[in-house]
């Protein structure tokens, strides 16, 4: 008989059984220990892959950082420029159009010396240069006539 109680024995049979299970439960065992320890090896290595990812993205975000700033520092330096060239474009154009009123003004003046033969240049100058003449029924120079009201109109 066995020492195992609850087992009958009839030779080396049941022994074999009781071992090849025990050795069966080792095996397990060990193969468990063993991809335990191969999934803790794989989430560490997941683990530093992350934090070395997280170390990129944060010298990335820096850079990017400073990269932002520069241009944003460029783009106030030619919204500056922008806005100068805006007012000497603004001053380019009145400055055209004073000289395109000189030179209408100056074919007036070729056409009216044409026109008037006998007359120079300097005639029509002094003529244009000179203040008008003011009659008495104009006020402070004005070409309109004053026009005077009387109380009797102001009280209707």
């Amino acid at each position: 008989m066995s020492n195992v109680p609850g087992m009958m024995s009839s030779g080396s049979e049941p022994d074999a059984q009781g071992v090849n299970v025990d050795e069966k439960k080792r095996k397990r065992m060990i193969s468990n220990r063993e991809s335990a320890q191969r999934s803790r090896m794989k989430k560490q290595k997941l683990l530093e892959d992350l934090v070395t990812e997280v170390a990129s993205l944060k010298v990335q975000i820096h850079n990017n950082t400073n990269k932002y700033e520069a241009l944003m520092q460029k783009i106030v330096v030619l919204e500056s420029e922008n806005n100068a060239l805006k007012v000497q474009q603004m001053e380019l154009a009145q400055y055209l159009k004073n000289l395109q009123l000189m030179q209408t003004q100056m074919e007036l003046l070729e056409f009216n010396l044409m026109n008037q033969p006998g007359r120079t240049l300097c005639d029509i100058i002094v003529d244009i240069n000179e203040p008008p003449k003011v009659q008495s029924w104009q006020c402070h120079g004005s070409n309109q006539p004053a026009i005077m009201a009387s109380t009797e109109m102001l009280n209707y």
